[in-house]
């Protein structure tokens, strides 16, 4: 009798997600030795090469690790980074994720600067018998700046490491029905309600306009998830703006409107009694520019506003003008927040938005920052459906 004939196994896939980066500690030695690998980096530097490395290694670097290190300090958490527990907590998810569907995947996390490694992300896939690689770039709206490096490490990563199969990239997914059905159910989650006169303000992270001459397409893209999401929440046009953040210089020209003079207009425009809601959309997971940026630096400037008070709107504290200097703090409005930052503590002894967990807003919160997606089930089902067309998940 004929042995009956079995299907050969299906060949391997391995995903990479990727993002930015994180320094090992937050110490200024630590610190140093990232932005020193993310300020070289072609893309970023703002100016040629020769003349920003003297500049960068003989007055930048010393200054500014140390401030640097100040704020990762005040957002460092028992585990470490937030970024890297977030992202060793989605690796591990969506492992488990394709492990239970049966699914021939590998999966690994992997950073454009610090570790672990793009390189070695593709290495530990080769070894694994991955025959063809999918890289996710964690930026739902793509920028040169940011999507385009992670090609750039890609590509150098493949060649060193011999690698000779397909390799996919997934260049962004703002405008993916479950993404922006996940971030819309994000803010319903923070208690926003348009009928009682909340406001909603998406903030994304600003590139240098000669970006977008060189036919870098997000700002459309920005714009494009706005509208998603507006759409899903059903909210009318008056109700919701966008701006943008974390300019890094003085000397390019930046994506505007800027967050600080938007979140200064609208506190003069608020009504009383109204909260206004803030969210990020291109931050996969909470980082820097939202752990620290938002509850020390932009939250304290709209309450200070809101209260009436003279405010300096187009200082940008983390640019590099601002290198070594303490910006100027709203100090009462900021003490107020650390103050509800500390009464918000759960019992592991972090705040709960570091964890991207929701909390419901005090009747008396003008200001409710709503955390990125980070390492929740609707997240991992963002990404799963992202990854299904490259992976061949029918789950």
């Amino acid at each position: 009798m004929p042995r009956k004939k079995t299907a050969p196994p299906s060949p391997k896939v391995g995903v990479i997600i990727a993002n930015t980066g994180t320094p090992a500690a937050p110490t200024p030695k630590a610190v140093r030795k990232y932005l020193g690998q993310f300020l070289m980096d072609p893309r970023i530097c703002p100016m040629p090469r020769p003349v920003w490395w003297l500049l960068l290694h003989t007055v930048i670097l010393g200054k500014r690790s140390r401030a640097s290190a100040e704020k990762y300090r005040a957002i460092w958490t028992a585990a470490g980074s937030p970024m890297a527990v977030a992202y060793e907590a989605l690796e591990r998810g969506l492992a488990d994720y394709y492990a239970e569907q049966g699914a021939p995947v590998e999966v690994r996390a992997a950073m454009s600067y610090g570790k672990p490694t793009l390189r070695q992300a593709v290495r530990e896939l080769k070894e694994a018998g991955c025959t063809r690689i999918v890289a996710l770039p964690m930026y739902p709206q793509s920028a040169l700046s940011t999507t385009a490096s992670v090609a750039d490490g890609l590509a150098r990563a493949v060649r060193r490491a011999h690698f000779k199969g397909e390799v996919s990239f997934v260049d962004n997914y703002g405008e993916n029905p479950v993404y922006v059905r996940a971030i819309a159910a994000s803010i319903r989650k923070a208690g926003f309600s348009e009928k009682r006169g909340d406001r909603l303000l998406f903030s994304y992270h600003s590139i240098p306009l000669k970006d977008i001459e060189a036919g870098d397409t997000y700002e459309l893209q920005t714009g494009a998830t706005s509208l998603a999401v507006a759409g899903e929440l059903g909210l009318d046009r008056r109700s919701w703006t966008i701006s943008y953040q974390s300019r890094f210089d003085k000397g390019r020209t930046w994506l505007a409107p800027f967050t600080r003079p938007t979140l200064v207009r609208l506190a003069r425009a608020a009504e009383e009694g109204s909260r206004l809601f803030v969210v990020c959309p291109n931050f996969a997971v909470d980082c820097l520019e939202t752990l620290y940026d938002i509850p020390f630096e932009l939250e304290p400037l709209y309450r200070a506003a809101l209260a009436g008070e003279a405010v300096n709107a187009e200082e940008e504290p983390g640019a590099l003008e601002n290198t070594g200097r303490r910006a100027a703090h709203c100090d009462d409005h900021l003490a107020a927040r650390q103050a509800a930052t500390h009464a918000g503590r759960d019992r592991t002894g972090e705040p709960a938005f570091r964890r991207g967990s929701h909390r419901r807003p005090t009747p008396e919160e003008s200001f409710i920052y709503v955390p990125c997606l980070n390492k929740s089930k609707a997240h991992l089902k963002v990404l799963t459906a992202v990854l299904a067309p490259y992976v061949g998940d029918e789950g």
